[in-house]
């Protein structure tokens, strides 16, 4: 596939999970794959997805660029606290948190490598800590 095939995939997965299709969007992962470094398959990202969207995310999409195998793409992920998600997503900021129905906004990027149509691997960098303010956590400095 060319790059500009690997950025329609990229669309169509980000596009798929703002319509809440998750087991769509896992399909388009190969069977062995990594997310942030850890061996999945569509079933474990499946899992992820769907705890994304126990939590109401969607992405606007900006940004997107695209290198051999390689696509990068900036979005903007809203969400609602309405759950505590069945994974720690998001760096954990749901876990133990009574759900508040409070609104977060944050900047992604997200990094994906495409092999053969499909999703191999994948990394991102969100801003969990303004999400996580955004829903009403407050960082305190310990008493040490």
């Amino acid at each position: 596939m060319g790059v500009e095939e690997n950025k329609e995939l990229v669309r169509r997965q980000f596009e798929l999970l703002n319509a809440g299709d998750t087991g769509g969007a896992a399909g388009l992962w190969a069977a062995e794959a990594f997310n942030h470094g850890r061996k999945t398959d569509p079933r474990g990202i499946s899992r992820v997805y769907e705890s994304l969207h126990a939590v109401n995310e969607t992405h606007t999409l900006h940004e997107m660029i695209a290198e051999g195998d390689w696509v990068a793409v900036r979005t903007t992920c809203k969400g609602v606290h309405t759950a505590e998600p069945e994974l720690p997503v998001n760096g954990g900021i749901f876990v133990g948190l009574k759900a508040t129905d409070r609104i977060y906004s944050v900047q992604h990027l997200h990094l994906f490598k495409i092999v053969d149509g499909k999703l191999v691997e994948h990394w991102a960098n969100r801003d969990d800590l303004d999400a996580a303010r955004q829903i009403g956590l407050v960082l305190r400095q310990s008493a040490d």
